[in-house]
């Protein structure tokens, strides 16, 4: 800016000369008594020198302005993201500090809002990248419509943003800015000629008066909401001390998962599948268990979250399967009957995406000596919808002659059309969920008959989980249902405590299907085993 103020004006620098030379050439002519004749020169050096004077002035004066307005658009660019317009991150923490240090002199609520587009990847992926800017794009502008002026938004990064509510007067006042958020995503975005439905999950983190917490603290605060209202769909949530305290453990946990891994401290435990018709044990599913050795045995709810968001799930997956399939070759070896038991394992969405991982199976199997048709792998039903375009990996999967199953089916946001493209899929896995609320007329009866019938005409497999009552087997066999898995039958047990030569015999009679009391003693061991309480 000092260039501007030196800069002088081009008119003023050719006025002035102009002026010098005519009152050089006067003062010659009246008081020196020079001719005009003889000024000639002096006049036509003076006019030059003027010129000369006024184009350097002219020069001096654009590169002022045109270094101003390139500094201008360099500091602008420092702060603002791009593609939104929005202030970016580093804006972002700048105006927090100011905002957390007039909330605390003011002694006012400030209210940190952090949103995360929901199934933004699936727009991205499926209809591109330009697709996906347009989105944000549009997002941002629904944002810049539902916030005070005076508040702060900013684009975080990716499609997260962030928004800072200051001079507040209670709590109140944050929710009722996240709740018109919400309200401005219920309105269809239009993409391409295509109409999608946006929505959002928002983190809220309040600071009240003589809060200490810093801006990066209340950002992250904020962040870890988000995630609790992404998992319960709840819209938003607000960040709360007991939630403070879960971060804590979160990190706890992300910096033990490591060190896990390299100890081998991970075990796999099989929980029964049953034909309870056939009476006879249909398969396992292999379930993960972290023997962490001061927590002791965490179940995969404890741990498999938080290795999903580092990465490490691929990790975890690989060593679980080759357990698993090793564990099942053992003991096709032990028991001939046991060839004939599945041997079913969960598939993470990072190795769904792992265009290498039907080498990684081929090779496993291969390893362990484990016949493909034995192997069942299974997909969460919103891991596969979300990413359609990794369904050449599991035709790829298919091609290896292993089964594919979708698990908690009809618990996602896809409709059942989806079905019809997943013809490499050979099993639907009905959630516990609606096998708790399966009353007589209820809504959860006409879904899982619907699903039974669609898997008919279809030509695939029907799996009940959560099986735990006499009442449940006996209503799961009127719809068809055959092939169940949960408590009645058997909690998840290690490997030791399966005896291959009972386990895998066929229990035929002449009655269909159990009673409440031999259900318990399908397996010789299951009835020495303690039973855990029954689950919500």
């Amino acid at each position: 800016m000092k260039e501007n103020r030196l800069a002088a004006s081009p008119a003023a620098v050719f006025i002035f000369g102009l002026l010098a030379t005519i009152t050089f050439v006067g003062v010659l002519h009246l008081v020196g008594g020079v001719a005009l004749g003889d000024l000639y020169a002096p006049v036509l050096t003076g006019t030059f020198a003027t010129a000369g004077s006024s184009s350097a002035a002219v020069w001096a004066s654009w590169r002022a302005n045109f270094t101003s307005a390139d500094l201008a658009r360099v500091e602008h660019d420092a702060r603002h993201d791009q593609l939104t317009g929005l202030s970016n991150r580093i804006a972002l923490f700048e105006q927090l500090e100011k905002a957390t240090e007039q909330a605390r002199v003011n002694e006012t609520t400030l209210g940190v809002l952090f949103l995360d587009l929901d199934r933004f990847k699936v727009i991205n992926d499926s209809m591109g990248h330009d697709a996906g800017d347009q989105l944000l794009r549009i997002v941002a502008n629904r944002l810049q419509a539902s916030v005070r002026n005076s508040d702060v938004l900013a684009r975080f990064g990716g499609d997260e943003f962030v928004i800072i509510c200051h001079d507040l007067l209670s709590e109140g006042s944050v929710i009722s800015v996240a709740q018109q958020i919400l309200r401005a995503f219920e309105e269809p975005v239009l993409l391409f000629g295509r109409a999608f439905t946006a929505s959002t999950s928002i983190g809220i983190a309040i600071a009240k008066p003589g809060d200490p917490r810093r801006a990066e603290d209340l950002v992250r605060d904020a962040d870890a909401a988000m995630y609790k209202a992404k998992r319960s769909r709840s819209g938003y949530a607000v960040f709360s001390e007991a939630q403070r305290l879960q971060v804590i453990d979160r990190l706890d946990i992300e910096q033990d998962l490591v060190k896990a891994i390299d100890h081998d401290e991970f075990v796999v435990y099989y929980q029964p599948l049953v034909n309870v018709r056939k009476r006879r044990l249909y398969g396992f599913e292999a379930l993960v268990r972290w023997k962490h050795p001061t927590r002791g045995l965490m179940g995969p709810g404890q741990f498999l979250p938080v290795a999903e968001e580092t990465g490490l799930m691929a990790v975890v997956g690989e060593k679980v399967l080759r357990e698993a399939c090793a564990q099942a070759a053992v003991w096709n070896h032990l028991s001939p009957d046991a060839q004939f038991a599945k041997m079913s394992i969960n598939i993470a969405e990072q190795q769904l995406l792992d265009v290498n991982f039907p080498s990684l199976v081929a090779e496993i199997l291969d390893w362990s000596g484990l016949p493909a048709e034995q192997l069942q792998l299974e997909i969460l039903e919103n891991v596969v919808v979300d990413h359609l375009d990794g369904l050449s990996v599991l035709r790829e999967l298919r091609a290896l002659g292993v089964d594919l199953a979708i698990d908690d089916f009809g618990t996602g946001q896809s409709s059942l059309s989806y079905v019809k493209q997943f013809d490499m899929v050979s099993a639907l896995k009905i959630d516990k969920a609606f096998i708790d609320e399966m009353g007589s007329g209820s809504a959860n009866q006409a879904i899982i008959e619907a699903i039974v019938a669609m898997a008919k005409a279809l030509d695939l497999r029907v799996v009940a989980e959560g099986v735990e009552t006499k009442k449940q087997v006996n209503q799961l066999l009127d719809f068809g249902v055959e092939i169940m898995q949960g408590y009645l039958f058997n909690m998840p047990v290690g490997a030791d405590k399966i005896d291959p030569d009972s386990w895998f015999k066929s229990r035929f009679a002449s009655s269909e299907g159990l009673s409440a009391v031999t259900v318990t003693q399908v397996f010789s061991e299951a009835a020495a085993l303690p039973r855990p309480p029954r689950r919500g």
